[in-house]
């Protein structure tokens, strides 16, 4: 029987006290139903003067040898912004045991479904959350990487096995630095583990981004196209009784519609959402019992 594992990481009181508050139960109804342990690592990896100067969550390539991880014969990796559904099935299965699990970044669903749709949201993309990218090729470019893949790694969610995937994340992480602009962890990681042909795509339901969940099916939330700036603040900080919002039992029916539909719902950049979320609903049933 594999010896799996989901780990995270919770560095700063702000990052534990939302997990702890508003992911903890989930996961741990997720992990008992589907037989895996909870790693939460709340202290830095690395402690050197570099790491200090590059965001927190570069050290996700360094779990694998982590005492609490290391053992394990498959290593969950989960952003600690993503809300799991308990009812969803296991994320390793079907992953070859040398591959490493991920969802593509552009498979859906902005470019799927809607193709003919995918410039307007990708515009409504790069102007309310300031995206400087259109496409995988120009991620990668942002990165000041060739742009030699047209898929994404999306790193919120990646599923290891650390005696095939330690050496390749750890040589990963000291080669590169993070400038401002350059060399985020996303793009990098992302092209250094397609270039290692080392994926395995799974189910896109197992990193859904709630950004795009508004893109494409809920565009109604957002606040109308050319407002000024003023207001787009103001609405990303979820100001309730707006004009320019709709009733906040809209959004709450449009969260948790969005996560009875998904396995892993990702607020990178939406954390604000998180706590809107009914956790306890896996039913129709039970949403339009609460509307």
């Amino acid at each position: 029987m594999l010896k799996k594992a989901l780990v995270t990481l919770v560095v700063g009181e702000l990052y534990r006290d939302r997990f702890f508050k508003l992911c903890l139960k989930n996961w741990q109804q997720y992990a008992d139903k589907q037989g895996y342990d909870l790693v939460i690592i709340d202290t830095p990896i690395d402690l050197s003067e570099r790491a200090t100067k590059r965001p927190i969550n570069w050290q996700k390539a360094l779990i694998l040898s982590h005492p609490q991880v290391k053992d394990y014969d498959r290593a969950v990796w989960i952003d600690s912004d993503i809300l799991i559904n308990p009812h969803s099935p296991c994320i390793v299965e079907g992953v070859p045991e040398d591959k490493i699990g991920a969802v593509d970044q552009f498979a859906e669903p902005l470019t799927e479904r809607f193709p003919e749709n995918n410039q307007q949201l990708m515009d409504r993309a790069v102007e309310f959350w300031q995206w400087s990218f259109q496409d995988a090729k120009s991620l990668y470019r942002q990165g000041g990487l060739p742009d030699t893949f047209d898929r994404v790694v999306q790193t919120g969610v990646m599923v290891f096995s650390p005696p095939y995937h330690r050496e390749l994340l750890e040589n990963y992480y000291h080669h590169y630095e993070a400038d401002v602009g350059v060399h985020v962890e996303l793009e990098s990681l992302s092209y250094e583990l397609l270039k290692a042909d080392c994926i395995h795509w799974i189910d896109y339901r197992f990193n859904r981004l709630w950004i795009e969940c508004m893109l494409r099916d809920y565009p109604f939330l957002l606040p109308p196209a050319g407002v000024e700036p003023r207001l787009v603040r103001a609405w990303k900080r979820l100001t309730r009784g707006s004009a320019l919002m709709p009733p906040q039992k809209i959004t709450e029916a449009c969260l948790n519609t969005a996560f009875i539909n998904n396995y892993f719902l990702h607020f990178a950049g939406t954390a604000g959402y998180m706590s809107w979320v009914d956790t306890q609903i896996s039913s129709w049933k039970q949403l339009r019992s609460v509307l």
